[in-house]
């Protein structure tokens, strides 16, 4: 294993087979050295940081949109000027009650899924083309 050495840090870059938990480790530590020598004011900035991302975890959720959608809600979110997440948030709470209720159905628009994790999938270009009909 070859190590090189930058402003006195040990780097463990481009490791030929490196199992990606030890990886992850040797990440942590090499961002944990080179914080150590940061200047207090900054190491308090980061950890900060750090404290504020870890309480946001329980709130997120990664989503993968149709392109010509998330181009359309980051438009309308600059648009309106505020943060995309909460403008989704904002305009899925009437259809996600109105799911809830069975006022609306899913019927007619789930189709075959592949993966076993799932009995279905969504089918996106329908919905899509039936709220656009001219796009």
């Amino acid at each position: 294993m070859k190590t090189e050495v930058q402003k006195g840090f040990t780097v463990f870059d481009n490791l030929p087979n490196v199992d990606p938990a030890v990886e992850s480790l040797l990440g942590q530590g090499q961002r944990r050295q080179i914080e150590s020598h940061l200047p207090h004011k900054e190491r308090s900035r980061k950890k900060k940081e750090q404290d504020h991302a870890q309480k946001r975890i329980p709130n997120r959720i990664g989503l993968d949109f149709p392109v010509e959608l998330k181009n359309r809600l980051e438009e309308l979110a600059k648009k309106e000027g505020v943060p995309i997440s909460q403008l989704v948030a904002f305009l899925l709470f009437e259809p996600v009650s109105l799911l809830e209720q069975k006022r609306i159905s899913l019927w007619g628009y789930k189709t075959a899924s592949r993966s076993p994790r799932y009995e279905s999938n969504l089918d996106l270009k329908r919905k899509s083309e039936e709220v656009l009909p001219d796009e």
